[in-house]
């Protein structure tokens, strides 16, 4: 329980390390594109164009970037909660034997986001991968096996 609570501390401090990170970067950015273009402009000298590239353009094009994905992570997260309920209520639909292509064909998910949900649902211990005769294979859901008490 320890080693849990640590690691959200740890991954919260990283999350708030990374956002000033960006916001630094987009302005430390600004501020020295706008200091070299300030010099390149009032002395025409070619060289300042490369500190004003190297030292402001390109921080600043880096930290927006970081800030922008930053944002599309934070809209994915319910995404992700809703579609492992979608997965989940298929599962139980299916009697709790369920292949990939069955929630591809189900959902809004391709085949390779629907492998990825259910390798992630069986890494943490809620349905097991098993390999049929014919080599299709399938994943069960322990608790949504008719049978199986609840």
């Amino acid at each position: 329980m320890k080693e849990n609570r640590d690691y959200h501390r740890i991954e919260k401090h990283a999350n708030r390390h990374n956002k000033k990170s960006a916001e630094t970067s987009i302005i430390s950015g600004a501020v020295f594109t706008l200091a070299f273009g300030i010099v390149w402009f009032t002395t025409k000298e070619w060289f300042w164009v490369f500190p004003t590239l190297f030292a402001g353009l390109l921080p600043a094009v880096k930290g927006l970037q970081r800030f922008i994905s930053e944002r599309a992570g934070r809209n994915k997260v319910p995404d992700e909660a809703v579609a492992e309920k979608v997965v989940l209520r298929l599962a139980k639909d299916q009697n709790g034997i369920i292949t990939p292509a069955m929630i591809a064909i189900s959902t809004e998910l391709t085949i390779e986001q629907a492998e990825k949900m259910l390798e992630k649902l069986a890494g943490k211990g809620y349905a097991s991968m098993q390999v049929t005769e014919d080599g299709r294979v399938q994943y069960e859901f322990p608790e949504f096996i008719r049978g199986i008490d609840n």
